[in-house]
């Protein structure tokens, strides 16, 4: 028996050991397929969460109906007409006018700053200073255009064109070149022709010498300068000053043939 025993040691112990394994073994699986607390806990948290997910509202996303959007059409319709009135007001408005200046109520054309003003025939004074100036009266541009003047007329051409050589004449403190003009062909015998233009307010040479207007072409008459410009306003508004030298010229284009 002793022998027996000792044969078969190792293979009861082995035995043994396999028993206890296997006890051990179904232990433990059957611990592992009883619910344990964890896992239920985690359930619940995980249905905790759900329902509160499922309970809670989104964001809420709003959705302009018609009349909102009608009222935000009514709030930027102003705006934009206002812009598109203003924009049609700019393009439309017209620039007012510029009209050409005028220096007094007889529609006299600007004067140059540095020549003088006119000075009504009404508003003239004479002063007690005796001044001097020079006058001249010429018809050459006849000479040019005598193909234009009528043979009847030929004769009053003087060969030189001079009716007046320049000539020094003394006048008085506020006279106007209508003034010395009349003088002088009074005193020299000299045939003047004049009237008076109410609009202009202003004496107008019709004819010197018996040349008259229209005599040389319809673009002929009679001109005036005073150093060499020709005043736009008429002869009896000049009031003259010591050392002026008046010319008289015959033009027979408008004045653009006597300088």
């Amino acid at each position: 028996m002793t022998s027996f025993l000792q044969k078969y040691k190792i293979r009861l112990i082995g035995g043994v050991l396999v028993i206890a394994v296997l006890a051990i073994s179904f232990i433990i699986g059957g611990n592992a397929a009883r619910p344990d607390k964890s896992p239920a806990t985690a359930d619940s948290a995980t249905t905790s969460v759900t329902a509160t997910t499922a309970t809670t509202e989104p964001p809420t996303t709003v959705v302009p109906t018609a009349s909102t959007a009608a009222e935000t059409a009514t709030t930027v319709l102003p705006t934009t007409a206002t812009v598109e009135t203003n924009a049609v007001s700019t393009v439309v408005t017209v620039p007012e006018e510029k009209t050409e200046p005028v220096t007094d109520k007889y529609k006299t054309d600007p004067i140059p700053t540095n020549k003088p003003k006119p000075v009504e025939p009404q508003e003239q004074t004479t002063g007690d200073e005796t001044l001097s100036c020079t006058l001249s009266i010429s018809c050459a541009t006849v000479l040019e255009n005598m193909d234009k003047l009528d043979e009847e007329l030929w004769e009053l051409v003087p060969e030189d064109g001079w009716i007046l050589k320049p000539e020094q004449i003394v006048f008085t403190e506020g006279e106007s070149v209508f003034d010395v003009l009349v003088r002088v062909c009074k005193d020299k015998k000299i045939h003047l022709d004049h009237s008076f233009t109410p609009v202009y307010n202003s004496a107008y040479i019709k004819g010197i010498g018996n040349l008259y207007e229209f005599d040389c072409g319809d673009q002929s008459g009679w001109v005036y300068a005073v150093n060499d410009w020709i005043p736009n306003y008429g002869c009896s508004r000049y009031v003259l000053k010591n050392g002026d030298d008046i010319s008289f010229r015959y033009t027979c284009r408008l004045g653009y043939d006597v300088g």
